[in-house]
């Protein structure tokens, strides 16, 4: 019975590895005209929620800020998002997404969503309400 459990287990991990693989690498394919996945992911939270700070944009992001440093150095020079010192503490700097990158941000997110709806146009609502209810019955 372990044994079967365990071979289960490496299975899915496996399946969950190659699925999230071919969805980076399918979107990213999908954005190489625009931008890299990592760009794509700021500038979608500064969509979200803009001025920020860098410091709130990796915590939420769950990454470095010298990677949202590097990042947004990127965006600044596709003129997609910009800093701005705070007027009261000038030590404060804020990125505040741009008009032009709120229209690419809402375009490629368009392009994404229709990527999801391809990708899943196979399964059922109810198919899909299981997947949902299984993966957050994991976290």
């Amino acid at each position: 019975m372990l044994e079967e459990r365990s071979q289960l287990l490496s299975q899915l991990e496996k399946s969950f590895r190659n699925v999230f693989r071919t969805f980076r690498k399918d979107i990213n394919e999908l954005f190489s005209e625009y931008m890299p996945g990592n760009e794509f992911s700021v500038l979608q939270q500064l969509n979200m929620k803009s001025p920020q700070m860098a410091s709130e944009l990796a915590r939420e992001m769950k990454v470095s800020s010298s990677h949202i440093t590097a990042v947004t150095d990127r965006l600044i020079k596709k003129e997609m998002v910009t800093r701005k010192r705070d007027e009261v503490d000038r030590r404060i700097v804020r990125l505040e997404i741009t008009e032009k990158g709120k229209e690419t941000a809402k375009h490629m997110e368009e392009l994404r969503s229709q990527y999801y709806i391809k990708k899943f146009e196979h399964l059922s609502n109810h198919e899909i309400k299981t997947m949902l209810e299984l993966f957050n019955r994991l976290i």
